[in-house]
């Protein structure tokens, strides 16, 4: 019986357990599935919050597919130089690093002044960290890494930065579409950042221009601080202070020019936004630098009249035509249809960054100014004469080369501003009357209306854009040696008689040559140490050299042309680790006529006595030069192609 009891216990025991289990269960199962929803939503809510931010990197994977495809059609600028009248002088840096080290990085030109050298920079520390893992790569790939990371990468980063400044209000899905659309728009026109490997190349103004989105955003970011009512109001201003100056500076290293660029797109923001005392501040910090500027350039290019604006840049014509030039500006460099289209989203952006931007008015209005005034600076840049535009485009060396790359910066966000006011526009009516279509469009018809000219205008300029397939194909044949004209400065015959010249000097010697025959291939090509690298070493700091070796050349006396040039030391070798290998030997090589592409070069004349054969008879006869090698005339220029030796003691 005890033991009939006991199990009868038991199992009225487990009965009671079991029932208080099907009471608790419920309770834990309810407390498990908030928890898991609770959970689901908290993931959907920050999936939601951050979606913007996916669309981003979207669209930035886009915009870096978009270069690397152009990029692949530019022919073998891998394995070779791009043959434009600056790419010399880039490559000279980069060499000039590798063979001296970071001592000589603010002293990158041949006279030992001073060149922005965040670019050169960059690829010799790609290529050394390259070399640590044992993988040789060439300048040329180092500089082609650089500009594909900032034109496919950091660019439309910084584009994303800068305009999300004007994203707000927006619900989810426009944000989206907008973050999405901003970095394929930035690498769409042929202006930027294609144009920089046509024209120069641009290299370091080009990395300049790519990181100067980033300091406006800073910029703006700035201007919120001192103008917001904050109780650590001085923290948070100094804050973005310090944010600002980084990015100054980085713009600076990269290329001061751009420096101006910045003032063209910030100037209306500080000016319709800051108190005035702020503003006056601005202003006279302003003046300063533009008085220190015009100091240093006074003292780089003396002996020039800079007191009267109309005898500035004589030798400049305009390059395009007045209706060209706005046509441009207006289409965003982009031809056909797919300039229409552009054109098309530009005015209605316009119009609704003035009438539809709300409390935002004041950005509205200084995006559209700063357009305009990058317009009214590249028309004057490519078309217009006259002191004036002389004063207009000082600041961008004139032509109309750099001014170009402004125009992206002035139409993306002024685009993105004018498309997020239509997104937020409802046109009032009389909701009691209005019909359903009606109001379907007064809700949608905007939204509608946006995504349609975004999706339009990516996909003409992505897939019909002949403007910019026509610089990848003038970038391929620069990059070529084959050429049809074979006074141009760089073609297969000059690069064999380089690589001759170069095994017979050795690598302690000095060149001295023309740079405008194309002989400063030299350098870029094997490293030969050229007394002229570039096209145009200045005379300033240590430059007195270059003029010095050109009079004595002039004068036709062989003891005055021997004791001026044998004791020289290019900067190239004044490196610590190359003070012990001062060149013994000093060569001549004269490689034919100046170059038919090189030809708008100012002061040409001034390497003509390289050229005159009477005189290099008479120091031949004299016993000054002596011919090692004589390469013919394979141009069929009026100069023989020759190396000589000086004869230094």
């Amino acid at each position: 019986m005890d033991a009939d009891t006991r199990k009868d216990r038991d199992l009225g025991q487990e009965k009671v357990v079991g029932s208080s289990a099907l009471v608790a269960c419920p309770l834990a199962r309810d407390r498990a599935n908030r928890r898991s929803a609770d959970t689901s939503s908290s993931s959907v809510s920050r999936l939601h919050r951050h979606a913007h931010i996916y669309a981003g990197l979207f669209g930035i994977l886009i915009a870096l597919t978009l270069v690397l495809v152009w990029f692949s059609r530019t022919g073998d600028i891998w394995l070779s130089p791009i043959q434009e009248i600056d790419a010399p002088s880039h490559y000279y840096f980069i060499r000039k690093l590798l063979r001296n080290g970071l001592s000589v990085a603010l002293t990158l030109n041949p006279n030992d002044s001073f060149y922005p050298p965040l670019f050169h920079l960059l690829v010799y520390g790609i290529m050394r960290l390259c070399a640590l893992f044992g993988i040789d790569i060439t300048i040329f790939a180092g500089v082609n890494l650089i500009w594909i990371a900032y034109a496919g990468l950091i660019f439309p980063m910084g584009m994303l930065l800068w305009t999300s400044y004007f994203l707000d209000g927006l619900c989810t899905w426009q944000r989206c579409l907008l973050s999405a659309a901003v970095p394929i728009l930035s690498v769409i026109s042929a202006a930027f950042p294609y144009w920089t490997l046509s024209a120069g190349p641009l290299f370091a103004y080009g990395l300049g221009t790519a990181l100067l989105p980033f300091a406006l955003y800073a910029g703006l970011r700035l201007i919120d601080a001192v103008t917001a009512e904050r109780a650590d109001g001085p923290r948070h201003i100094l804050q973005w202070a310090i944010v600002n100056i980084v990015f100054g500076l980085l713009v600076m290293l990269a290329h001061p020019r751009v420096a101006f660029t910045y003032l063209v797109l910030i100037g209306f923001f500080v000016l319709f936004r800051l108190p005035w005392r702020w503003i006056l501040a601005a202003l006279g910090g302003l003046g300063v630098a533009v008085l220190f500027f015009a100091v240093y350039v006074m003292r780089r290019d003396h002996g020039k009249d800079f007191l009267h604006p109309s005898n500035w840049f004589h030798t400049y014509q305009p390059t395009r035509s007045l209706s060209e030039a706005f046509r441009i500006v207006i289409t965003d460099f982009l031809p056909g249809i797919s300039g229409l289209v552009m054109a098309v989203c530009l005015v209605l952006s316009i119009v609704s960054a003035l009438a539809l931007s709300g409390r935002r008015f004041k950005d509205g209005l200084a995006l559209v100014l700063s357009y305009v005034l990058i317009g009214i600076i590249f028309v004057c840049a490519a078309a217009v004469k006259g002191p004036v535009a002389n004063v207009l485009t000082a600041a961008w060396y004139r032509g109309e080369t750099r001014p170009l790359t402004m125009i992206p910066l002035g139409v993306v966000p002024l685009l993105v501003f004018g498309m997020r006011c239509l997104f937020q526009y409802r046109p009032g009516t009389d909701t009691n009357t209005e019909s359903l279509v009606s109001t379907l469009y007064r809700i949608h018809g905007s939204n509608f209306l946006v995504v349609l000219l975004l999706i339009s205008l990516m996909a003409v300029a992505c897939l019909f854009n002949p403007t910019r397939e026509a610089v990848a194909s003038s970038v391929a044949r620069n990059t070529g040696f084959v050429k049809t004209d074979q006074s141009e400065q760089l073609t297969d015959r000059k690069r064999q008689v380089l690589s001759q010249v170069n095994r017979l000097v050795g690598p302690h010697s000095t060149v001295i040559a023309d740079p405008l025959n194309g002989s400063m291939y030299g350098m870029t090509l094997y490293g030969m140490d050229m007394l002229y690298p570039v096209y145009n070493p200045m005379d300033t700091k240590n430059g007195k050299v270059f003029g010095q070796v050109e009079h004595a050349f002039a004068s036709g006396d062989p003891e005055l042309m021997l004791s001026t040039t044998c004791p020289v030391t290019t900067s190239y070798n004044k490196g610590a680790e190359n003070r012990t290998a001062t060149p013994t030997n000093k060569y001549l090589l004269t490689m034919g006529d100046q170059a038919s592409d090189l030809q708008m070069f100012t002061y040409k004349a001034q390497y003509y006595p390289f050229h005159n054969q009477a005189l290099l008879d008479r120091y031949i006869k004299s016993g000054a030069l002596q011919k090692i090698k004589d390469f013919g005339s394979p141009a069929g220029g009026s100069q023989p192609w020759e190396l000589y030796r000086l004869s230094c003691s």
